[in-house]
């Protein structure tokens, strides 16, 4: 049997910490926006996550480089250059879990960040874990 190990995400270089809040985000944005809700839980996870090297300014300034890569690059050239800076598959599984709890910070995971977060799964080659117990729709 394999020994689980913990990521220490205080501890990871603030590139792979930006590529995890860079998954949030997009997940939080499938729908087109990102809400007061979503937006204050993204940020409280990127200073948690980041013992405060992350603060709210920084991550203000990220989001606005995120947007303007998404524009330019499109979801899938995203996600492929998410992959290449988060080569632990770990990294992308906790990526996609702390996406799923952004997501739901509002009471409810709509269809569009449902079919985000299986798309960027896929895309990132992490097992949809979340796909049974996160139903679109459903209220938190």
């Amino acid at each position: 049997m394999m020994e689980e190990t913990q990521l220490s995400f205080p501890h990871l270089e603030l590139s792979k910490l930006e590529a995890m809040v860079e998954i949030m985000f997009l997940a939080a944005y499938a729908d087109g926006s990102i809400n007061e809700a979503e937006r204050a839980e993204l940020t409280a996870h990127a200073a948690a996550m980041s013992a405060g090297r992350l603060g709210a300014e920084v991550v203000e300034s990220l989001i606005s480089i995120i947007e303007r890569s998404v524009r330019e690059e499109g979801r899938n050239g995203r996600f492929a250059a998410l992959r290449a800076r988060l080569p632990d598959v770990r990294m992308r599984e906790a990526a996609i879990e702390l996406a799923v709890r952004l997501v739901a910070a509002d009471g409810v995971i709509h269809e569009s960040e449902h079919a985000l977060l299986v798309e960027a799964a896929r895309a990132l080659e992490v097992p949809i874990a979340f796909k049974g117990r996160v139903a679109s729709g459903s209220a938190r």
